[in-house]
């Protein structure tokens, strides 16, 4: 991505692309965002999925999680990404809604990898006091992986939020001079309006 291309639908173009290559590269600097809803808590979570078709992107939570209810109480949600190599910064609002025991959550549990699937079965939920530092996972899994059998007791526990795209707020910084586009969306298509960073 050039920060000398004026044009908003390479932009918007290349900001798919990104959002793409950060759900599938671990090592990308758009795989871990911050997410954060109405209540104004925020946290680190990984970009699982980006859907460019419904503008959708998707992580896994604990269903016992206190973004579970924040989310259920008020659905208005966003996520900041940030790449400090090329320097550019989104700002998306999104629409969250949560998946459980479904379709989708059934064909991204069966894709999950067995040390992932470890997180969902602790016995307290996240964010539960504890008496010393803990991970919550049983002591007979420390360090190691579930069986599947037993990994299965954790699709309990296991969420998918869908977060659909309303506004990105892209913003690249440079020398020569900052640019800023604020992309808002009708119908999936975009509408673009640049703004002074």
């Amino acid at each position: 991505m050039s920060i000398f291309d004026q044009n908003p639908n390479t932009i918007f173009n290349d900001t798919n692309e990104l959002l793409s290559i950060g759900a599938k590269d671990r090592k990308h600097a758009f795989h871990t965002p911050v997410f954060s809803t109405s209540s104004n808590n925020s946290r680190v979570v990984v970009l699982r999925k980006f859907n460019q078709k419904k503008l959708s992107l998707f992580f896994h939570t604990d269903l016992r999680s206190p973004k579970i209810n924040e989310v259920k109480k008020y659905n208005l949600s966003n996520f900041v990404f940030y790449d400090s190599k090329i320097k550019i910064q989104l700002r998306i609002k999104t629409i969250s809604k949560i998946h459980f025991n479904n379709d989708i959550t059934k064909e991204t549990w069966e894709r999950t990898r067995l040390s992932s699937r470890k997180c969902y079965l602790t016995k307290k939920s996240p964010s539960s006091p504890t008496n010393k530092p803990d991970d919550g996972i049983p002591e007979h899994l420390k360090g190691i992986d579930p069986k599947q059998s037993e990994s299965e007791d954790g699709y309990n526990n296991f969420s998918v939020i869908e977060n659909t795209i309303q506004n990105i707020d892209w913003l690249s910084l440079a020398s020569s001079g900052h640019r800023r586009l604020n992309m808002t969306f009708k119908n999936n298509v975009p509408l673009f309006q640049w703004i002074i960073p």
